[in-house]
């Protein structure tokens, strides 16, 4: 998992109970998100790449680390594919 995220510009979310809520600005709607899918949005949203993302919930769950790899992946596919987050462009080459 070499590319890290960011969250779109036209999202704004809230973690309500453990679960967050996502607008989607441009498309007009709402996505709720589970717990652990809440987390890594929470994550992104922290600027942590994917293996930190990873480390953080092998601390927080208990789950062994290619399970949480597996769903981390997961997530961040299924945030990309509703445009919740996007590819961050690197620091190291800000084209």
């Amino acid at each position: 998992m070499p590319v890290s995220f960011k969250v779109a510009s036209s999202i704004r979310y809230r973690i309500i109970d453990d679960e967050a809520v996502v607008v989607r600005q441009r498309e007009g709607d709402v996505v709720v998100l589970n717990q652990v899918a809440a987390r890594v949005l929470e994550l992104v949203g922290a600027n942590l790449s994917p293996d930190e993302m990873v480390a953080a919930l092998v601390e927080e769950y208990e789950a062994d680390e290619e399970t949480i790899r597996a769903d981390v992946e997961r997530f961040l596919a299924e945030l990309q594919e509703l445009r919740v987050i996007e590819p961050a462009r690197s620091s190291r080459n800000p084209r």
